[in-house]
């Protein structure tokens, strides 16, 4: 198990691998828990490591997985339109629908352990993840 702090957060991943990623043939499966220090608020969520970079094993491979759960949750924050616009989905494909619904979910979780402006967070996160 790999840990990381930023601000009022605890980050850790642990390596699950046995769970192949629904996009393509990757089994690097982590579960990424969340805590809010202030709060004790917790979530948890699967990020997949890239093949090229398998181990979360670094500060950095922590802060990204969760700048990543960040990231979708803003997508999650947009209409079903601006989603489809901002990353050039049809409208009335499926696959978008559900790709969405499952930012919306991200969103939710977000919401669990922080009530601050989100942009800001990700900004934040980007300056030490990017």
């Amino acid at each position: 198990m790999y840990k990381a702090t930023f601000k009022q957060f605890k980050i850790k991943a642990s390596y699950k691998g046995n769970k192949k990623a629904s996009w393509g043939d990757n089994w690097n499966n982590y579960m990424i828990t969340v805590i809010n220090a202030e709060t004790d608020q917790k979530i948890t969520f699967e990020f997949w490591a890239s093949n090229a970079h398998p181990v979360l094993n670094t500060e950095y491979d922590i802060l990204n997985a969760f700048y990543c759960f960040v990231s979708d949750a803003i997508a999650g924050s947009y209409t079903f339109e601006e989603f489809c616009n901002e990353f050039g989905y049809d409208s009335d494909s499926r696959q978008a629908e559900k790709i969405y619904r499952k930012c919306k979910k991200q969103l939710e979780k977000l919401k669990k352990i922080y009530d601050g402006d989100i942009y800001e967070l990700i900004n934040e996160l980007q300056k030490v993840a990017d």
